[in-house]
Order: structure tokens, then C-alpha cells, then sequence
């Protein structure tokens, strides 16, 4: 009863310290020491998210930066993962994942047949209290992040881990701007001078977040050999082969983090400057990995909410889930054939059932038990490939496919130089050669992505979305990488691909209802949006803004008509 009452007390004040760096660390470290005999000594509680009030965070860098950055990977799948429970992506309202919340409204995951509840999530109508959690735990984290910033300005020994927090809040806050539009940035995380944060304008926070990345660049090419506390610290590049590889893959990430914010941002932000360091974009995957393993609590959190427990019980989500028509007729050869890649995202390949979104017949689609989507027979027998690799497999945060998709677009449009269809072709390659690792990082036996790459384009010969050079217009060309990117980012990034959706439009769908063919559309059934895509546009902003910062928080939004300042 004690520490219910300690947690309540904590929840209660948590939203009037969530700006308040200094305030809520001492609380969260000093509190909780005196009261329940936590030790604060521990370096290794990378997988202890602040989102846990029972579980403080110790104030040295060496233990903030990892912690908050392995809640950023947790955010894209859900952070009641890793408290030992499944999340509940079915539940708009409590839901915590960036993810799944795309994926289920720009087409990669529908409601099982015979289940219901889904609420706002076929219906479309949300409200100020669906996926709140987005924001809450957003903030959240960047709040860890700037906690490092502060700490570590200017400090000797501690450049890198300033650089790399400033790059992991551009990213916080670049998927906040995604979803909601103008949000708190300057006001916010400054402490008890500003506890109820100004608005800033979405286009302002994307330069700042630019900004944020050359700074990075900067900092890191003053120090470029990775020094011994950062590495041990560096849950996402940690494991390079030298400690001078593992800053050049931070230059990468600034960089990659950076185009993204250009191209998305089109010409409507005007950036300091709009060149890239020489060392280049990403060519492999960015994961991050605390140390995940078949324990309670510290699992893969795809794994752990869609495949099994670590006391190896059938997650209930993943049967409850089944891929769209939309989806899959980039597999089974409705719009393009695929078997390879359809093979490792799902058990049962182009067999496997679909259904629309918003159909709740119990003759629709369901998926099997345990689960539609990862390879393997049981929790111990599992061919460790495709999305969901195991229990302990690295969560990913940029894709090299993404990458060099995003590369092909700045080519295409001249933001960079080099070969469009080069950049397009490498995407695709990298999109199998991630499908393909295991969950150690490597490319499994027998895999050959290079080879099923371009067998897949040869079997799609004719089709200009797979094959670049077929494209005879710059809207084909631009088509043809979003399309192919949408199919990469299947079920990893499915609110990267509904920003990309939003923006482009691709890949294409028929917003009637009634004239479309499910493969032709990613609308729900059950939809009520009044846009002309019979689709939403944004979340709302949360219920918690309106009760502790009403002064602030733009009124006057519609959830089908306010975009998002880069959306078509």
C-alpha cells in the first residue's frame, strides 16, 4: 500500500515536473532513495525507462544518455513492454507506440474478425485522450535528454555524450512535430522558469531540430575517436569495429536525421544551411541494443508484445492482428510479386489471412495462434529472421533502407548528388538484407539479399514502382521510392510511413470505399473522416495540455482538415 500510495503521489506531480529538469531528477533520485532504499549506484539499468516511477534514474551521463535512449527505441513498439507486459496497441487510449499507431492507419495491420472494441482506431474519431501516451512519454524522455545536455555543455571527456543527446532529442522531438504540429520546444525542459510552455510553430522547431544535428556534427568531429565512458555508454553504435567507426556512424545518423528533416520540410522551413558532412548517410541499419534478453521485463519489446512472454506465453496481440488486401498485394502479385520478403514478415507468406480495417465480422481475417507474423513454431523454436528476430534482437531506429530512400529522393529533387536509381536500387537491397538478420545482426544462412533483390525487380520487370528506370516522369519516380519505401518500413516504422503518405500521397490509394477493391485502399469500413481521403490528418493534442496548459495549446484543430505544415 505504501508504495501505491508513493506511485500516486509521483504520477500526481509528474506532469507539473515534466519541464522541469532539475526538479524532477532530484525528486525521482533523492525521494525515492530515503523512502523505498533504491540504490542509485548502478550503471547497467539500461532497460529501467523513466517512464517506471519505482525505478529511478541515477544523474550521471554514463547512465541517463543509454536509459533514454533505449526508451526512444521502446516508444516505437510500446513501453509497457518491457515491464513484463504485452502493450495494448488495440487500445487507442493506452497505447504507447509510435509504430503501431501508424501502421494501423496507413495500411500495414488490421483488426482481426470477431473482435471488438477498436474504438477510435477503425472509426478514425479520436480524441484528446487517444494515444496520448505519444506525448507524454515523448517528453518524457526529451526531458532525459536535455538532462545530459545540461550536464555535459562544454564539459571535458563528455563532447560525445552532448552530441549524441542532442541528435536523440531531434529525433524525440522530430516524431512529436510528425503527429501534432506546433509543440512546446524553446519553453520547454527549462525547469521551474517555464512550467507551462509556449507553442512553437512546427517549421520553427524543424530548423532547431537541423540545427541540433549540424551542432552534433560538430562536436563529434572535434572528437572523433569514441572514448571509453561514451562506448559503454553508446547503446546504439557501441559495437563498431573501432572506436573511430563508431563516431563516423554518428556523423552518418546526424546526417541521415538531418536530409530527413529537409526533404520532409520541402521548401517550407528555411534551414541554417542545407549541406552534409563528408562523411555520408547511413549504409546500415541504426539499432539500439541495452542488453535486451528472455528475461521478465527486459525483452525485445517487438518480440515481447507480439511473438511471446519470457515465460513463453503466445502474446495475444499478435493473433488479434492480420496484415491488409492493401498490404499484401505488394506480396502476392496483385500490384507486385514478392514471395521472399513476404515469406520472413509473415509465417504463412502470401497465405496469410487479411482483412480490412474495420471489419469486425467473425468471417473476416484473423490471425493464427500463436501469431501471423514471425517465423518460427514456438518461444524456443523460431527461425530468428525477418521482423520480430527474438527476444534479444536490437530494436531499430533508422533503416539503411530508409536511408538511402531518402537519398534517392534528395537526389531526385537535387538536395544532394548522385544517382537516383542508384540510391533506389540500394534501398531495396537494404530492405532485404535487414528482413534477412538475425537477431545477432547478421544475415542469416543460406540469405542472399543482393540476389533476391534483383531477382525480385526482374520479376516485376514491367513495373515502374519496382524498377526505377521504368519511371517516365518525376511523379513516377517519386512514386516508385515512396512505394518502396512503404513496403520496407512494413510493420518497423509504420508512422514513418504515413508521414510519407501524408506528404506524397503515395503509394496510392482509392479513398471510395464503395468503387475500391480492398487491395485498392487503405480506408477503414468503419471510417467517419470527412476528408476528402476519408482519412485523419493528425492526432488531437492530449487531454493533460488542456487541463495544466489551456493557455497555451492551439485551439481550433480538426483532426481531419489541420495538417501537418508539410502534408500535401
Amino acid at each position: 500500500m505504501e508504495r501505491k500510495r508513493l506511485r500516486l503521489v509521483i504520477m500526481a506531480l509528474r506532469y507539473h515536473l515534466l519541464f522541469n529538469t532539475e526538479i524532477m531528477k532530484k525528486i525521482f533520485i533523492l525521494f525515492f532513495a530515503a523512502t523505498v532504499g533504491i540504490s542509485l549506484s548502478s550503471c547497467k539499468k539500461y532497460l529501467d525507462v523513466n517512464t517506471n516511477t519505482n525505478q529511478p534514474i541515477s544523474g550521471t551521463p554514463e547512465l541517463v544518455l543509454p536509459q533514454a535512449m533505449t526508451a526512444v527505441a521502446n516508444l516505437t513498439w510500446g513501453q509497457t513492454a518491457l515491464e513484463g507486459t504485452a502493450p495494448n496497441p488495440g487500445n487507442a487510449t493506452t497505447s504507447a507506440s509510435f509504430n503501431f499507431y501508424g501502421s494501423q492507419v496507413v495500411g500495414y495491420a488490421a483488426n482481426g474478425g470477431g473482435v471488438s472494441g477498436w474504438g477510435a482506431i477503425i472509426s478514425y474519431d479520436y480524441a484528446s485522450t487517444d494515444w496520448q501516451r505519444l506525448w507524454s512519454n515523448s517528453y518524457d524522455i526529451a526531458n532525459d535528454f536535455q538532462y545530459v545536455i545540461d550536464r555535459t555543455e562544454g564539459l571535458a571527456g563528455y563532447a560525445q555524450f552532448n552530441a549524441a543527446a542532442k541528435l536523440m532529442k531531434a529525433y524525440t522531438f522530430q516524431r512529436l512535430v510528425d503527429q501534432y504540429g506546433d509543440v512546446p520546444y524553446t519553453d520547454a525542459l527549462k525547469g521551474a522558469a517555464s512550467v507551462t510552455p509556449k507553442y512553437d510553430k512546427a517549421t520553427d522547431v524543424y530548423k532547431a531540430l537541423a540545427d541540433l544535428c549540424d551542432a552534433a556534427v560538430v562536436a563529434f568531429k572535434a572528437n572523433p575517436t569514441a572514448a571509453s565512458n561514451f562506448k559503454s555508454a553508446d547503446v546504439m553504435f557501441g559495437s563498431s569495429a573501432t572506436p573511430a567507426a563508431e563516431i563516423t556512424r554518428w556523423i552518418q545518423f546526424a546526417n541521415t536525421l538531418k536530409l530527413r528533416l529537409i526533404v520532409r520540410a520541402g521548401n517550407k522551413v528555411t534551414f541554417s544551411n542545407r549541406t552534409f558532412d563528408v562523411a555520408g548517410f547511413l549504409t546500415d541499419d541504426a539499432s539500439i541494443n541495452p542488453g535486451y534478453a528472455k528475461v521478465i521485463g527486459k525483452q525485445n519489446p517487438a518480440w515481447n508484445g507480439f511473438a511471446y512472454s519470457a515465460a513463453n506465453a503466445a502474446a495475444a496481440s499478435g493473433s488479434n492482428y492480420v496484415p491488409t488486401p492493401f498490404i499484401m498485394s505488394y506480396y502476392n502479385g496483385t500490384k507486385l510479386t514478392d514471395p521472399a520478403r513476404a515469406n520472413v514478415v509473415y509465417k504463412s507468406g502470401i497465405a496469410t489471412a487479411t482483412n480490412q480495417l474495420g471489419n469486425q465480422l467473425a468471417t473476416a481475417g484473423r490471425g493464427a495462434t500463436p501469431n501471423s507474423w514471425f517465423r518460427g513454431t514456438s518461444a524456443t523454436s523460431f527461425e530468428a529472421i525477418g521482423i520480430f528476430k527474438g527476444p534479444d534482437a536490437a530494436q531499430p531506429v533508422i533503416l539503411a533502407a530508409d536511408s538511402y530512400f531518402l537519398q534517392a529522393e534528395a537526389a531526385l529533387t537535387g538536395i544532394i548528388t548522385g544517382s537516383p536509381q542508384s540510391l533506389f536500387n540500394l534501398g531495396i537491397q537494404s530492405s532485404f538484407r535487414y528482413l534477412y538478420k538475425n537477431n545477432t545482426g547478421a544475415v542469416a544462412a543460406g540469405k542472399d539479399p543482393i540476389a533476391d533483390a534483383t531477382a525480385y525487380q526482374a520479376a516485376n520487370s514491367t513495373r515502374y514502382i519496382a524498377n526505377y528506370g521504368l519511371a517516365t516522369s518525376q511523379a513516377q519516380q517519386l512514386e516508385a521510392i515512396i512505394t518502396q519505401k512503404y513496403i520496407a518500413l512494413n510493420l518497423i516504422f509504420g508512422d514513418e510511413a504515413w508521414n510519407e503518405f501524408r506528404r506524397t500521397g503515395y503509394p496510392v490509394s482509392n479513398p471510395d470505399i464503395s468503387a475500391a477493391t480492398p487491395a485498392q485502399t487503405i480506408v477503414s469500413i468503419a471510417g467517419v473522416s470527412t476528408a476528402p481521403d476519408r482519412l485523419p490528418t493528425r492526432l488531437l493534442y492530449p487531454s493533460t495540455e488542456f487541463t495544466y496548459n489551456g493557455a497555451n495549446v492551439p485551439t481550433d484543430i480538426n483532426k481531419y482538415s489541420t495538417k501537418i505544415f508539410w502534408a500535401r
